[in-house]
């Protein structure tokens, strides 16, 4: 299967013709899906600027002076929309799709700059409605996940109570975002303020599911915006996923062999990211080069790992008793007939 890459951008507005043009021609090049939040747009405009390039797309509007989200499709790729939740107040967009017969929910968000947990409590609860078990959030969240790592000449931490419900949402949805997770000691920021503020506000979250298929992300140069795009590089596999969501298997808990394994993954996953390696995690507090939100998501990646691997081998190793057993009685069948 081909590559799809899916860029997310905070455009600041696309009623200036030549803006929006420009915009349009350059980010068709560069993305199969193009996110635009901060589309200043109204219902009027929908069908001229879908026209105007020759998209496919899904707008949540609000006015021609702030909000709105626009998810855009190029002809080039296989994709089938299955149902849609958009927002009247022009915050988000929320699709079942398929793309290339792997079917995903997937949400542009533009959330609203205050410290309110209910929008998001609101954008996991329309995802879960649609029951699809892989998972894609992106655009403009307006909250900074870690202080330490993702805002340059930072003062104040804001939105403390929304920062919190991410890390909620992230548990309950089982998302990851990918572009820490493939950049942990990186810093770069998606915007640029005043007094040379900058921040990480946007960001691709995806369930760790599709984390084997991202081949790649990155955060790009900003251009007409105070925000710079996102991107990711998606090559889903040939294996086709249907809908249901994985969960742990409790007996595995009673394999000591698998016990012994997790303690191996959770002992690697600290290893590899402690300050301190003479710092005894039983006895005192150990530090760690990224954050504890993501160590915890790392652990939580590889352990699943493990238990995927275990289980298929355990079903292997069962089903060939199986069919020994199966063979034996045949044996004995034939004897006895």
């Amino acid at each position: 299967m081909s590559t799809i890459t899916i860029g997310s951008v905070n455009c600041r507005g696309l009623s200036e013709t030549v803006k929006r043009i420009d915009i349009f021609t350059k980010y068709k090049e560069l993305y199969d899906i193009i996110i635009l939040v901060d589309t200043n747009s109204t219902s009027e405009k929908e069908k001229q600027w879908l026209h105007e390039r020759g998209y496919v797309g899904k707008f949540s509007f609000f006015s021609s002076k702030s909000r709105g989200v626009a998810v855009l499709f190029r002809n080039t790729f296989e994709f089938k929309i299955h149902g849609e939740t958009i927002d009247l107040s022009g915050n988000f967009v929320i699709l079942d799709i398929t793309i290339q017969d792997y079917r995903i929910t997937s949400a542009a968000i533009y959330r609203p700059n205050n410290d309110e947990p209910a929008f998001l409590d609101n954008i996991k609860n329309k995802i879960s409605h649609f029951g699809n078990s892989s998972i894609v959030v992106v655009g403009d969240w307006n909250v900074v996940q870690d202080y330490e790592m993702d805002t340059l000449y930072y003062r104040n931490e804001n939105n403390p109570q929304s920062k919190a419900k991410i890390h909620e949402v992230m548990h309950d949805l089982d998302l990851l975002d990918i572009w820490r997770l493939q950049h942990p000691f990186e810093k770069r920021y998606s915007w640029r303020g005043p007094n040379r503020k900058q921040s990480r506000l946007d960001y691709f979250m995806i369930t760790s599911d599709i984390e084997a298929f991202v081949i790649s992300s990155d955060i790009g140069i900003s251009d007409r915006s105070d925000h710079s795009p996102l991107l990711i590089n998606l090559k889903f596999s040939s294996q086709i996923r249907g809908k249901g969501t994985w969960k742990f298997n409790n007996s595995l808990l009673k394999e000591t062999e698998f016990i012994e394994k997790v303690k191996g993954d959770i002992k690697t996953v600290i290893e590899e990211y402690e300050s301190d390696p003479s710092i005894d995690i039983e006895t005192e507090d150990k530090q760690f080069n990224i954050s504890y939100q993501l160590l915890w998501d790392m652990i939580k990646m590889k352990v699943r790992g493990s238990a995927i691997s275990f289980s298929s081998f355990r079903k292997k190793e069962q089903n060939n008793k199986e069919k020994e057993l199966l063979y034996k009685i045949s044996l004995l069948d034939k004897k006895n007939s």
